[in-house]
């Protein structure tokens, strides 16, 4: 009965660890964020910066659209640009307008990746790239969708338990 014991409080000591790990990383990634600073160029339609944060490598800003401009917008693109120090532009990022009502609001989010933002600029759009308008889109028969499930399970099947998640490979 001693020996169940002493298991049972190494998974306790275990989970308590898992979560107190867990916390902490999570405290530290969102410390990393600091707000940053970003600049409409236009006045109408209203745009309202609700949220906007970065690290030295990624961020994003979360925001609020409303038109004011009396007339309905419609397929259109809010553009984010992420420029460095020198003033070079470093990354793009788009978020799609569906349709706009006046006087109607529409909430948006633009995540971003690059190293060395020093001023974010926010712009108006007609046309976004290609890979955003047309995303790559794959359609599995059912056919190949069973074999791939029956070459994943070979492959499992046959695998040494060592090998298995690269775990004690021998």
């Amino acid at each position: 009965m001693g020996t169940l014991k002493r298991y049972f409080k190494y998974l306790l000591l275990l989970v308590a660890i898992f979560i107190f790990v867990s916390i902490m990383s999570k405290l530290i990634i969102i410390s990393a964020y600091k707000p940053k600073e970003c600049t409409v160029l236009f006045e109408s339609p209203q745009i309202e910066i609700i949220d906007s944060k970065a690290t030295n490598a990624n961020g994003y800003i979360y925001g609020c659209i409303t038109n004011n401009t009396g007339s309905t917008i419609e397929n259109k693109y809010i553009k984010l640009d992420c420029y460095s120090q020198y003033g070079n532009n470093i990354n793009s990022g788009y978020a799609k307008i569906f349709k706009l009502e006046p006087n109607e609001s529409q909430y948006f989010n633009i995540r971003y990746k690059c190293q060395g933002t020093e001023k974010v600029e926010i712009s108006m759009s007609d046309t976004a790239p290609d890979y955003l308008l047309n995303p790559l889109q794959i359609e599995l028969t059912k056919t190949q969708k069973y074999a791939l499930i029956f070459g994943g399970l070979l492959v499992i099947y046959y695998m040494p338990v060592g090998f298995l998640f690269g775990l004690f490979p021998f």
